[in-house]
């Protein structure tokens, strides 16, 4: 009986941490969604590190005095978030008071914000996926297409095939460091949200292979202590 007793203690010091951890994290994870933790994010780095969450390549187009920048879903208007894209930038130029993004199907019109005002595709009017862009000395957008450039009219509703010289397609610019450090900041502090981060701590998948062993096994102990404290009980409830 003593022996359970001393077993029972220290078994229950050890385990004690482990499940303060569970016990803390479920309760935040049941309340994930009131607390909108799927949506707010981590930027703590050596969290990120674990994550294997490194630099992102950016991808830099200049449009007249803005630069358009895409780093995974992100676009940036001059290193300051805009918008996100699913689909890659081949493209961006600067068109009236608006800016053209030429995704690999569409093109995005967006205000100097960075808001989008509106979106054009192939079912929407748009006669290729853009293969790039470029803007004609008298301001007409023209896309390319697989085998023919299109330019569009002065209210982007209908294309036409390019007659006369070729235009100089946009190309990617190099990414100031100022500009980049400050994308990558963003970027790779919007991977993460803390619902992730609590449901790998709570499995302790946080921790590696090892640290689910390590949860399983204290989930189990628990269940011992639970039972050996029963017996104790047992045997010292008088007769």
């Amino acid at each position: 009986m003593a022996k359970l007793h001393i077993w029972h203690r220290y078994t229950g010091v050890t385990v004690s941490l482990f499940v303060i951890i569970l016990s803390v994290t479920g309760l935040f994870l049941n309340f994930s969604d009131s607390l909108k933790l799927n949506q707010s994010h981590t930027s703590t780095e050596w969290i990120l590190d674990h994550y294997n969450i490194g630099n992102f390549t950016v991808s830099s187009f200049q449009a007249d005095k803005h630069l358009v920048s895409q780093a995974s879903d992100f676009v940036y208007l001059n290193g300051q978030y805009a918008l996100n894209l699913k689909e890659s930038l081949v493209g961006a130029i600067n068109f009236g008071e608006y800016i053209l993004l030429a995704t690999q199907v569409s093109l995005v019109i967006i205000d100097q914000d960075g808001q989008i005002v509106d979106e054009i595709g192939k079912y929407t009017g748009l006669p290729e996926d853009p293969l790039g862009i470029s803007i004609t000395d008298s301001g007409h957008p023209v896309i390319r297409g697989i085998n023919t450039y299109w330019k569009g009219s002065d209210e982007l509703s209908a294309w036409q095939p390019l007659q006369g010289p070729h235009p100089k397609w946009v190309a990617p610019v190099e990414t100031p460091n100022n500009i980049n450090a400050l994308i990558q900041q963003h970027a790779r502090s919007n991977e993460i949200h803390y619902e992730r981060v609590l449901l790998d701590l709570h499995s302790g998948r946080l921790l590696g292979g090892w640290g689910q062993n390590i949860m399983s096994a204290s989930a189990v102990l628990f269940i011992v202590l639970a039972v050996s404290g029963i017996l104790i009980w047992l045997r010292k409830k008088p007769n």
